[in-house]
């Protein structure tokens, strides 16, 4: 997308970050009128058509080197989108949101292995503080337990960081439209044959006639392809470790949009110490206190004409 660049990807990244956010209401909204891999289904066909429509002549453009590098990285969406649905299925949309963004600390951890050296203090702490505004978001102090869908949302969690990684470190190499079209082209019949050999029997063919299921398949299909174009797009100008901290925000937004459309309730203090603290860390490891750029002046002149407007004769 080249509207995204430099000085706005942060910025296209909080968008992403609400619209994937987003994806964990609609999809479990879906879950009663559809089987799981069907919607995966339905929603990367309607992407893979969507983005031929948009860029067919940018599509005729791929080249064969960077087909099977794009399919490889689009394994891993694949594994990631499987977990996310099986876990939607045992455990409420907010707090499967709330696991994946264990992602915030497993990315940085792939990134620092492949570059061999540490990310930054602030990010370092930045994560360390979000994770902790995520436990509080998501902790049971009546009695902690993981259920199946908790453990499914982990493995989402492993394998999107992956997926986040290895995009990050091809970021170079890969056009971002090239990409969203491989990947809906590689996942479109891979989720069809799933559908095929374990849901066509529960498929409930009159369901698929109301409005509301329209309306959510459509909103699904727009989040499906603008979320892989726009991180494909922005990622390119943003450190993985900070794009998964901005993505710390998509369990703030499932909490909010489960709240309103599935009647879903946080409970306690927990879940408001943990929005702020989650979004206090996404600031500390994004924006830089002033102070702490300051200019390398040659004299002391110069450093008096910057800090002491007065002096300036």
């Amino acid at each position: 997308m080249n509207i995204i660049s430099k000085k706005n990807a942060k910025a296209f990244l909080f968008l992403n970050a609400f619209l994937w956010g987003s994806s964990y209401v609609w999809s479990k909204m879906l879950l009663s009128y559809l089987p799981q891999f069907t919607i995966l289904f339905f929603s990367s066909l309607g992407g893979l058509l969507t983005i031929s429509l948009l860029y067919y002549q940018k599509i005729k453009t791929i080249k064969k080197e960077s087909i099977l590098l794009c399919i490889f990285i689009s394994s891993f969406s694949i594994v990631s989108n499987t977990f996310f649905m099986f876990a939607l299925q045992y455990t409420n949309s907010y707090n499967a949101a709330f696991i994946v963004q264990l992602s915030v600390v497993i990315t940085p951890l792939i990134i620092a292995g492949f570059n061999k050296r540490l990310p930054e203090g602030r990010v370092i702490v930045s994560a360390i503080g979000a994770l902790t505004g995520i436990f509080l978001l998501n902790f049971d102090f009546k009695g902690f337990h993981f259920n199946i869908g908790d453990i499914l949302a982990l493995g989402n969690a492993v394998f999107f960081s992956i997926y986040l990684a290895s995009l990050k470190i091809n970021s170079k190499s890969i056009d971002p439209v090239h990409f969203t079209f491989i990947q809906h082209a590689v996942n479109t019949p891979v989720y069809l044959l799933l559908a095929i050999l374990l849901e066509t029997r529960n498929i409930i063919f009159a369901k698929l006639k109301s409005e509301t299921f329209v309306i959510l398949i459509t909103v699904s299909i727009i989040v499906t392809v603008f979320t892989i174009l726009i991180q494909s797009s922005a990622i390119r100008h943003v450190q993985a470790e900070k794009a998964v901290l901005i993505y710390t925000i998509e369990p703030i937004t499932a909490m909010i949009l489960g709240f309103f459309f599935l009647n879903e309730k946080p409970e306690g203090f927990g879940a408001v110490a943990g929005c702020i603290l989650i979004i206090f860390s996404i600031m500390v490891s994004l924006y830089k206190p002033q102070y702490l750029y300051k200019p390398k002046y040659q004299d002391k002149k110069q450093y008096n004409y910057f800090y002491y407007p007065e002096q300036r004769k």
